[in-house]
């Protein structure tokens, strides 16, 4: 059994739906419509009207429900609700406990059984005036990637009918200022709480502290049969306490990222879906900031491809493995190369004997370890060396400056073809 976020890299479950479009001939039935429903939880009364564009566009003949721990939201919705045709709606006001969750596993667990395909959403909101660049983008990953448009609504069915492997299909993780989650640290401290319901529900599923989850804020597309586990623990609102929110092991915040597992243990797959006009807007943010990290972590961690980072993490732990086998070991090449590997060995609390240089630099210690030419070791044919060049070329020279002076145990920090090293 392989990890969610593998299987959606692997079988590329990213997909990308234009809003508005004739690109899917084959229209979804009448039917779909009738055995989905769009279940929204609302809860602030300020920002209620920010979601009316998206409740707007979902189509007349889709069951809608609006669920609130505010009676004046429901208000708010049904006058809206009011100047349209839409008469598929129910509204439901539930206990102010467990949120948006317990909107979906409490308040709509009877809902869900008698449809296929659900949508569940709620509504967010900024905390802090630094924050509501990045809450807004959010709230458009959240909705707009869900509920764009009629259009969208029926592709996403679409894809549903298309691929029977699917079970839930999310938008992206969120990008911003003050996000990391895009970058592969979704898991925010809540990974013991994430592990403690899946053992409460029995889930066969591959969930792994060094792979991260792909569901996020309890928003999302799913197949009911995919997470019919989920629902079948019959949560209780006593399983909320909501003095605990600001904690990373309140329950919540392990049942928005088990979604995807809960889904694999029914044998679907998670896929991630999204707006084309998002995906422009999220490509071009990723591009900026990625390249201003990489740009600023370059002296510390001078890997800037994905080959390179491949061929580091192949050859670190020989790397590793030969320094514990040898007693004098050195560093051939004080450049930042040199420098990382030495920051690499200390972290695996490992001191070297010296660095190497080929020619005299005038430099006579970094890091408070000492650097001799290479001429000048009197026992080199003892020593084990690790070159930290990145240069093919100038590691071809290095290795004929060793040998040649009887140095034959030694290892390149930068392996990236098929030679055979020397042990």
């Amino acid at each position: 059994m392989k990890n969610i976020y593998d299987i959606r890299y692997e079988k590329n479950l990213m997909f990308i739906l234009p809003e508005r479009t004739a690109a899917f001939p084959e229209k979804v039935s009448a039917g779909s419509h009738a055995c989905t429903a769009v279940i929204i939880y609302l809860y602030y009364m300020d920002t209620v009207d920010t979601y009316y564009k998206y409740i707007d566009q979902i189509p007349s003949d889709i069951d809608l429900y609006i669920i609130s721990s505010v009676e004046d939201v429901l208000n708010a919705v049904r006058s809206h609700a009011a100047l349209s045709a839409r008469e598929r709606i129910t509204y439901l006001l539930k206990e102010n406990r467990g949120r948006d969750v317990s909107a979906l596993l409490i308040s709509s667990r009877d809902i869900v059984k008698n449809y296929q395909y659900v949508c569940f959403l709620h509504d967010k909101k900024e905390h802090s005036e630094g924050k509501k660049r990045d809450i807004r983008f959010w709230v458009e990953n959240l909705w707009g990637n869900q509920i764009g448009s009629a259009d969208y609504i029926d592709g996403i069915l679409e894809l549903f009918e298309k691929h029977e492997y699917l079970g839930i299909l999310s938008p992206p993780e969120p990008v911003g200022d003050h996000f990391n989650t895009w970058y592969g640290f979704g898991w925010c401290e809540s990974f013991d709480i994430t592990c403690n319901i899946a053992e409460k529900l029995g889930l066969h599923a591959d969930i792994r502290q060094d792979r991260p989850p792909v569901t996020f804020g309890t928003v999302l597309w799913f197949r009911t049969n995919a997470l019919r586990k989920l629902f079948d623990a019959e949560w209780n609102y006593s399983d909320f306490n909501d003095r605990e929110l600001d904690c990373d092991g309140y329950v919540s915040y392990g049942i928005e990222r088990i979604f995807s597992y809960v889904a694999q243990d029914a044998g679907y797959d998670t896929g991630t879906v999204m707006t084309v006009s998002y995906a422009e807007k999220q490509t071009a943010y990723l591009q900026y900031t990625t390249r201003k990290l990489m740009e600023e972590s370059e002296p510390f961690f001078p890997v800037n491809c994905l080959y390179d980072l491949e061929c580091y993490q192949n050859n670190k732990t020989k790397i590793l493995d030969f320094v514990r086998a040898n007693k004098d070991v050195y560093l051939y090449g004080t450049g930042k190369m040199g420098r990382f590997c030495l920051m690499l060995l200390q972290m695996h609390n490992v001191l070297p004997r010296g660095f190497l240089v080929s020619h005299d630099t005038g430099i006579s210690s970094y890091g408070g370890i000492p650097v001799s030419t290479i001429d000048k070791l009197q026992e080199l044919h003892h020593a084990a060396v690790i070159i930290t060049v990145f240069d093919d070329n100038i590691q071809q020279e290095m290795i004929k400056n060793l040998e040649g002076r009887g140095c034959m145990r030694y290892i390149s920090f930068w392996e990236r073809g098929q030679r055979e090293q020397k042990a």
